[in-house]
């Protein structure tokens, strides 16, 4: 199993060889509260980016939507990353476009991620899944 600095040295690498990063670069990280999204932020934070954690919540399950998000924040202050959030009525959105809920959550999700990266003068968005 790879150690903490053999993970950090293996991003940076990554990064340095395939992405225009620097030092100090505002991210826009998409932080749903899952491992893949806290590692993802935590990683980022911890080689010196500046990331903002952004979480959608998209009131789809009840309580467990609201641990998600509360998570979500407890990590970005754990970190001393800005956290932002929004909340959308997705089923509705689905409807009125007549799309599938997981298609309305993706549509939803990229159009606040990219308002937001332009708002916060982010150069990127990062997010763990595809």
């Amino acid at each position: 199993m790879a150690t903490k600095q053999q993970i950090l040295s293996q991003v940076k690498e990554y990064i340095q060889q395939n992405i225009p990063l620097v030092e100090n670069d505002r991210i826009l990280v998409g932080l749903s509260g899952g491992a893949d999204s806290v590692a993802l932020l935590s990683i980022l934070k911890e080689l010196g980016y500046c990331p903002f954690a952004a979480h959608c919540h998209f009131a789809l399950r009840g309580e467990e939507s609201d641990r998600d998000r509360n998570f979500a924040k407890q990590i970005a202050t754990k970190l001393g990353v800005p956290f932002i959030e929004v909340q959308f009525d997705t089923l509705r959105y689905a409807t009125e476009k007549k799309i599938s809920v997981e298609m309305a959550c993706r549509e939803l999700r990229y159009a606040w991620f990219e308002t937001q990266r332009i708002a916060l003068d982010c150069r990127y968005l990062a997010v763990a899944h595809h």
